[in-house]
């Protein structure tokens, strides 16, 4: 795959994204007016979580195992009986899933809710039951858009979340919504990413049917592979869901941790999902052939990009987070106090951005090479980690001290996969790839000093509601000049040369 392909087709996917986030953006904004943070929506988002992180990360599991099963020189199955023989078992898995869910639903809903009021139990209780189905609504969408990725469409996977998001904003503009109302609709418009991706899914000429023919094939490889694929997709994920958890004997507490991190994931995804939906599908290609010298290339470019893009973001997160909370969120039930803790909550996880892009992009390569033992060993132990952390901090410190725990835990899981990884492809930080980061991180310095200029010298700028726009963007253009300067935009442009032959 070329780079100018490649950049043409990552530029896709982030409009797609952008577009469909976007509306996710304005999703919240109006859940914040509407609702603002109380135990209900504390109720809402803890049970939310599971289906939105958790249903998301075995999904996400379950797309890249179908992609690396599908790209196998040595698959006797045919593409198409392989894809529907992995749709038909995975949902039968799911099936029986959920209903062992349904019976264990209370003592589940106890341990999303553990402070719940009695009073608010029984909602809660019935906002699990509504919910549960879209473990199996989930799950397939995204292995039919893992399907579609390998098969190079891209763009109706990046806009998959637009249906959701458009349902769930009408209903929050109907008159006196209320929260269990409100988690129906969050259920169908889970069932909307399915809908969403079937003209293209046919159009392949892959089919959705039981019955006589259907295909009972379409395995997973080693029956633990799911399991230990699962469980690396879960890092961020159970981390969250624990921080909230922690906190949710203070009102409000829960819900603002939700706001904080669904925004860090929804920006962040943006760019790292885009890349690894567009990359992957490649280095799993490339590698299966033999060609790691073009692998470790393809990460080489990864990290440069990447990190070009979440230096500025860091930054604007660290010295305008309050500024782009009280922008997007304070009004009606949404007050300043809650502006200040989001924003700060917002600043502490975006510096845990390293783990989010080993979990999501980084790990995907060890799974090619089956070196579980990173992934999940990394995953059980940062989890372990957050639970005992939390019971000791949390009632001392607070949400602040969840939060902080939370980013150290994922930077330390970064650095042991990039160890992991260079054992499967050799070393991608050479020095050449070290300078190019070098670079990156000194054109972010000069930006940050930029920013503390632009606060000396125009302190009313930086403050106000709409005006620290003005200084933010003169930090920005001192970034990209620099990047330019410093020929990082060139190197950004490159393409990776493909060659003949490599090794494993």
């Amino acid at each position: 795959m070329g780079c100018d392909n490649l950049s043409l087709t990552y530029i896709m996917m982030v409009a797609g994204i952008i577009l469909a986030k976007g509306l996710g953006f304005f999703r919240d904004i109006i859940f914040a007016r509407t609702f603002g943070a109380t135990e209900l929506t504390d109720i809402y988002f803890n049970i939310f979580t599971v289906v939105n992180l958790v249903f998301t990360g075995i999904g996400t599991a379950m797309q890249t195992l179908v992609i690396k099963h599908m790209n196998r020189g040595d698959n006797p199955l045919r593409k198409k009986e392989f894809a529907l023989g992995f749709i038909r078992r995975t949902t039968l898995i799911l099936a029986a899933a959920t209903a062992a869910l349904y019976v264990f639903a209370k003592p589940l809903t106890h341990f999303l809710v553990p402070e719940v009021s009695p009073e608010n139990f029984g909602l809660a209780l019935s906002i699990t039951y509504v919910m549960l189905p879209s473990l199996i609504f989930v799950v397939v969408a995204y292995i039919i858009s893992g399907i579609l990725q390998n098969n190079r469409v891209f763009f109706i996977t990046s806009i998959m979340s637009l249906p959701f998001n458009v349902i769930l904003i009408a209903a929050l503009f109907m008159p006196k919504i209320d929260i269990f109302t409100l988690s129906v609709v969050t259920t169908v418009g889970w069932f909307l990413h399915i809908v969403v991706q079937l003209p293209s899914f046919y159009r392949l000429g892959f089919r959705l049917y039981i019955g006589k023919g259907s295909g009972t094939k379409g395995g997973y490889g080693d029956n633990t592979e799911v399991l230990w694929v699962f469980i690396s997709n879960m890092m961020f994920q159970a981390c969250f869901l624990l921080d909230k958890i922690a906190v949710s004997g203070e009102e409000g507490a829960a819900t603002t941790v939700n706001y904080a991190s669904n925004l860090f994931v929804t920006i962040a995804s943006v760019f790292v999902v885009a890349m690894s939906s567009v990359v992957f599908p490649s280095i799993s290609q490339n590698f299966e052939e033999g060609k790691v010298d073009y692998v470790r290339r393809l990460v080489q470019y990864i990290v440069t990009t990447m990190l070009a893009i979440f230096v500025p973001f860091v930054l604007t997160v660290t010295c305008y987070g309050e500024n782009v909370i009280g922008l997007l969120y304070e009004r009606g039930e949404f007050t300043h106090s809650l502006t200040v803790q989001t924003a700060l909550l917002f600043a502490v996880y975006a510096l845990g951005v390293l783990g989010y892009m080993a979990q999501e992009l980084f790990n995907k390569v060890l799974y090619l090479d089956s070196k579980y033992n990173y992934t999940v060993a990394g995953t059980v132990a940062v989890i372990g980690l957050k639970y005992a952390v939390n019971r000791v901090v949390v009632p001392i410190w607070g949400v602040k001290a969840a939060a902080i725990s939370t980013t150290v835990l994922f930077t330390l899981y970064a650095v042991n996969v990039a160890v992991g990884m260079s054992r499967v492809i050799g070393n991608f930080l050479d020095r050449a790839e070290l300078v190019r980061i070098g670079k990156t991180l000194l054109s972010g310095g000069l930006a940050l000093a930029a920013y503390f200029a632009m606060k000396y010298l125009t302190p009313e700028l930086s403050a106000g509601k709409f005006t620290f726009m003005i200084p933010l963007a003169v930090c920005g253009a001192v970034y990209i000049g620099a990047m330019f300067a410093l020929g990082m935009v060139k190197e950004l442009a490159s393409k990776p040369e493909t060659t003949e032959n490599g090794g494993k």
